[in-house]
C-alpha cells in the first residue's frame, strides 16, 4: 500500500528492521517518475506490484537520490531512463567490481565499500546473490538538473550532506515537496549518529529557501513544514550545547539550567550526534 502526499506524490512507507527506505513516486501528465530503486529486486517488484494497481501515465525516469546499495540495488528491475549524479555513478561502479558471495562482502567490508548494515540488509534482502550484480545509472547530471513529466516539474540537485557527498534532492514546485533521500541524516560511527557540521548547516541553509510543505526523508514518514522547522530549532539548540559543554551529563544539565525542564529525546539525540558522551 503507498502512502498519499498529494494527488501527485505517493510513497511506500520504509522499514528500519529490514533496512528498506522508502521509494518514492510522482506523477505528470505525460509521464512519471520513481525516485531510489528500492535496496534489492524483491523490494523493487514489491513497489511495482502496488503501482501496477494504479491508473498512470507510461513511468520513464528512476532517480537516484545517492550511491548507497539500500537505495540504488533493485535498479536491474526498471526499464527506464535511470539517471545520478556524477559522483553517485562512480561510487556505485565499485559495487559493481565486487561479487556478493559472504567472502566478497567481507572483502568489502574491509575495504570501506560497504558496512555491517549493508551486509545484513543484502544477505536478508537479496535471494540470488550468486547472480546479482548492480546496475548503474544511465544519465550522470552535474549540479542540477530538470525534468519535465508535463504539467509537473522535478528540480534535481547534488548537494553534500553529513550523510555523503553524492546527495541529491528532488524538488517538485508545483507540489510543494521536496525529496530528502538520506541528506538529513549523519553517519554511523562506533553505533552512534555522528553529524559533520561543516556540511550540515550550509545544507539547511540551502533546504531553507525552497518553498516546501511536504518533506520526505527515506527512512520515515513524510513530515510537514512544522515538523522541519522543530527539528531545525533541536539541531541548531544541540550543536550549540555540544559546542560549549564537554559530556552528555553536561549538556543536559545546561539544558534544564537554560529551560528549567528535562531535555527531551530528540535533543539528547542531537547532542551525542555533535560528540557529547
Amino acid at each position: 500500500m503507498l502512502e498519499k502526499v498529494t494527488d501527485r506524490i505517493y510513497y511506500m512507507m520504509p522499514s528500519n528492521e529490514t533496512g528498506r527506505p522508502l521509494i518514492g513516486l510522482v506523477i505528470g501528465d505525460d509521464h512519471c517518475l520513481i525516485v531510489d530503486s528500492g535496496n534489492s529486486p524483491k523490494h523493487a517488484n514489491e513497489f511495482q506490484f502496488e503501482i501496477e494497481k494504479m491508473d498512470l501515465p507510461p513511468i520513464k525516469y528512476l532517480i537516484l537520490t545517492h550511491h548507497h546499495c539500500d537505495h540504488s540495488f533493485g535498479m536491474r528491475e526498471w526499464d527506464l531512463v535511470s539517471i545520478a549524479n556524477y559522483k553517485t555513478s562512480e561510487y556505485i561502479k565499485a559495487y559493481q567490481e565486487i561479487t556478493y558471495e559472504d567472502e566478497s562482502l567481507e572483502l568489502a567490508k574491509q575495504k570501506d565499500i560497504l558496512n555491517d548494515f549493508f551486509i545484513t540488509s543484502i544477505k536478508n534482502e537479496i535471494e540470488d546473490r550468486n547472480n546479482f550484480h548492480p546496475l548503474n545509472a544511465d544519465i550522470s547530471f552535474d549540479g542540477e538538473m530538470t525534468i519535465n513529466l508535463g504539467g509537473i516539474t522535478c528540480e534535481l540537485r547534488h548537494i553534500t550532506s553529513p550523510h555523503t557527498d553524492d546527495s541529491t534532492i528532488l524538488y517538485i514546485p508545483e507540489e510543494k515537496t521536496l525529496f530528502l533521500g538520506d541528506s538529513f541524516y549523519g553517519k554511523r560511527i562506533d553505533g552512534f549518529n555522528y553529524y559533520d557540521d561543516k556540511p550540515l548547516f550550509p545544507m539547511m541553509d540551502l533546504v531553507k529557501k525552497y518553498a516546501v510543505e511536504h518533506y520526505i526523508s527515506s527512512h520515515e514518514p513524510a513530515f510537514g513544514k512544522n515538523d522541519f522547522e522543530t527539528f531545525h530549532e533541536h539541531l541548531d539548540l544541540g550543536f550549540s550545547i555540544a559546542n560549549k559543554c564537554s559530556s552528555l551529563e553536561d549538556g543536559v544539565v545546561e539544558y534544564k539550567n537554560r529551560f528549567d525542564k528535562e531535555a527531551p529525546n530528540d535533543l539528547v539525540f542531537f547532542m551525542k550526534s555533535f560528540g557529547l558522551r
